[in-house]
Order: structure tokens, then sequence, then C-alpha cells
């Protein structure tokens, strides 16, 4: 259940805690375009600092806070957050990493650096263990989770606001506890709700989004094409890096889909989202498979994402990437030899 150093399962935010000891400059770093769960695990973890060791800890992201539901969450619950190129890693006597791994490719720590501290629910790597306290539970299905044991363990009480914040990061993560979860994530769930606070939840989870929005969920389904039980999208350029995660979970939904492959391009990357319903189809393997030699990826059993740097490749450079993203998805899955049928009247043909 548990990978960690210098503890025993039972006390594991006591041991970090006297790791941390008196050093008082602590950065909590979240993700690259954090999502609710790193947000939520950062804002608990700061907590934690602050209550047991009377210790102020900064929250650092690198890219940007895009869906409109993680900026009402943000907004809403009054969570400070500082971007990178506003900090100095080495001004910093300790580094936490949360609901990320060293050497990912998804978070902006220099690779000359390792964080002292590692939460995360994501497949354990190499990397973490040399970390001096790493927490790392793969069935897990949120690092929202782990840090919710955390304040029990440490009997500190949990304000609306914080609950609020670990239980949407909770939810988020595992779709409502439909992916990817386990008891503990269902028992933090449970612990979570009474102490939320509905008004301030119902407004993070229903904010307004502009037109934009709209149109580009419009364009991505004007170009999504199907094999068999596979959905793809080409999304094209995107405003807000959120969106391919998003556009996957909404074609998910469709009937007799079991897998969606969602791709565009943010700044000078190639984004991509994975998922499926299949339960036992690892969907970070097939992630990671499908980037292998092109970029970083990983994820959970239903859920994964990736990476390519493109910058500096021409448009047909980049056109070439996502065929050979698309290919190679295709036959892992077997149906490299289904033909590609438009979703819509207006979608191309079969990009192969």
């Amino acid at each position: 259940m548990m990978v960690s150093k210098g503890h025993t399962p039972d006390h594991p935010a006591e041991t970090m805690l006297s790791l941390v000891g008196k050093k008082r400059a602590i950065l909590i770093m979240c993700h690259n375009n954090p999502d609710p769960d790193t947000i939520a695990s950062a804002a608990a973890l700061k907590y934690i600092f602050a209550q047991k060791l009377r210790h102020k800890a900064v929250i650092g992201y690198e890219g940007t806070i895009g869906r409109a539901e993680n900026r009402q969450l943000v907004r809403r619950l009054k969570i400070d957050m500082v971007r990178t190129k506003d900090l100095k890693f080495n001004d910093f006597s300790v580094i936490a990493l949360v609901d990320s791994q060293p050497h990912t490719g998804n978070n902006a720590i220099p690779r000359k650096l390792l964080p002292d501290i590692v939460i995360d629910h994501h497949p354990v790597r190499k990397d973490s263990t040399r970390c001096a306290f790493y927490d790392i539970r793969p069935r897990y299905g949120s690092a929202s989770t782990i840090l919710t044991e955390y304040l029990k363990e440490l009997d500190l009480t949990i304000d609306r606001r914080l609950a609020t914040a670990l239980y949407y990061g909770l939810k988020t993560d595992t779709n409502g506890l439909s992916r990817s979860f386990m008891k503990a994530d269902l028992d933090a769930f449970n612990y979570l709700f009474p102490r939320i606070a509905p008004r301030t939840l119902a407004g993070i989870e229903s904010p307004s989004v502009p037109k934009s929005y709209y149109l580009k969920f419009a364009d991505a389904i004007a170009h999504s094409v199907q094999y068999g039980d596979v959905m793809i999208s080409h999304m094209g350029a995107l405003n807000n890096p959120d969106l391919t995660a998003e556009m996957a979970d909404f074609l998910l939904r469709m009937e007799n889909i079991r897998w969606t492959l969602c791709m565009g391009e943010y700044k000078d990357s190639l984004l991509l989202s994975v998922r499926t319903s299949r339960r036992g189809m690892m969907a970070g393997r097939i992630a990671l498979r499908v980037v292998k030699g092109l970029g970083t990826g990983g994820g959970h059993e239903k859920a994964a994402g990736g990476k390519i740097g493109i910058k500096g490749l021409k448009p047909e450079e980049r056109t070439q990437i996502a065929g050979k993203i698309t290919d190679r998805f295709l036959k892992l899955l077997g149906v490299q030899n289904r033909e590609g049928k438009p979703l819509t009247a207006v979608a191309p043909a079969d990009p192969r």
C-alpha cells in the first residue's frame, strides 16, 4: 500500500514533521497546470506545517490554472499560490512535492534538485526512493486521501475551507468514486463530506464559462473519429491545458465507447489524455507506451495523460507526431485495422 523511508506505516505524518524539524523555509510544489487534487493536497500540507510546527510554507506551481472550476477552487477557498517564475528554489531549506514525483516532466522542480518530501498516489518511480521522505500509494485514488489521513493522524481540526478543497480534490480525481478508488478513499470521502461548505462547493462545481469553451468543445467533437470502441479527437490549438482531459471524459460517456484519446497543442507542448471504462486495462501503461521516445506520460487504471515537446517543429512535423500517437494507440488496443468513422458529418475522414 505504501512506500516510504524511515518511518512505520502507522505514523507517516509524524515522521515527515520530524524530518522538517526547525527548518522554516518550506516550498510545497504542485504539478504543472495544477488540478484540484494537487491544489488541495498542497493546501493541506501547508496547514499541517502551520498548525504543528508554526512554520509558514509557500505553494508553488508552473503553468496555468486553466479550468474554470479550478480557478473558483483557488479563489473561493482563498488558497495562495505562487508561480515558479516568482520563486528561487535555492531560497528554501525544504521542498515538498505533492501529487507528482521527481523527473516525471510534469513539475517544475529543476532536475538537479531532489525534493525532500514526496507524497503521491501514482506508480512509484525510482528517483522518488532517493528522497529523504516519500509516501507513495499507487492504489489510492487521490493524494487528497493521503493528506486527509495525515490530518486525522495528527488529530487536527479541519475547517470548512480545507475540507471542501480535499473533498473536491478526491471527488474529481476518482470521478465521484467511479474510477481508481479503494476503501481508504471512501473513508476519506465520508469523513470529509459532513465538514464541507455545500454552497461554496456548488459555486466551485458550476462556474460560468466563456463562449470560447463551447466553441472548442464543438470543434473537438467535429474532429473526433471512432474506431470500433475507441474514440480519438485531435483538438488543435488550446487556450486551456485542461481541455484534453475534459473532452476525454466527455467522449467516454458515449454509448459503446470504451477508450478515448484526446490531443491538443498548448504553448510548446502536445498534450494528450487517455481514458477507459475497462476494468483492469491500465491506461497509465498505455499512455507510457504511446509516448515512448517522444515525451513523458503515465497515470492510473482508467485515466492517464502525456506531454510531448513540439517547440520549433513545423506544422507538418507536428501532424506526423499526432499521427504516430494515433497509430500507436490504435495498435496497442488492437483496432488498427478498423476504419475510422467521423463522429459528425463535418469530421475529417480517417486521418491515418
